[in-house]
């Protein structure tokens, strides 16, 4: 990635040596915002394991199987179409 800082010429260089390191430690902490927290197999699997739980914990609010949800039962051959 690359960024283009406009800064004036007039600025002494120790103004502008700061800005740049201001700038690069915003940059470092909006990285960290956006790295992925499972770095690993195991903690990819254990996010998804956690949001597995907190979705079976939830009510059903629909009590119908799958294949009626989708229509599969209104076919002989088990798809949508004709009656």
């Amino acid at each position: 990635m690359q960024v283009t800082i406009n800064i004036p010429e007039n600025l002494p260089e120790a103004v502008i040596q700061q800005q740049i390191t201001e700038f690069e430690g915003k940059l470092r902490e909006q990285a960290k915002l956006i790295t992925p927290i499972a770095n690993n197999k195991k903690q990819k699997y254990q996010a998804i394991m956690n949001i597995a739980k907190k979705c079976s914990s939830l009510p059903t609010l629909d009590h119908r199987t799958s294949d009626e949800i989708l229509g599969y039962e209104k076919s002989e051959m088990g798809l949508w179409g004709d009656e």
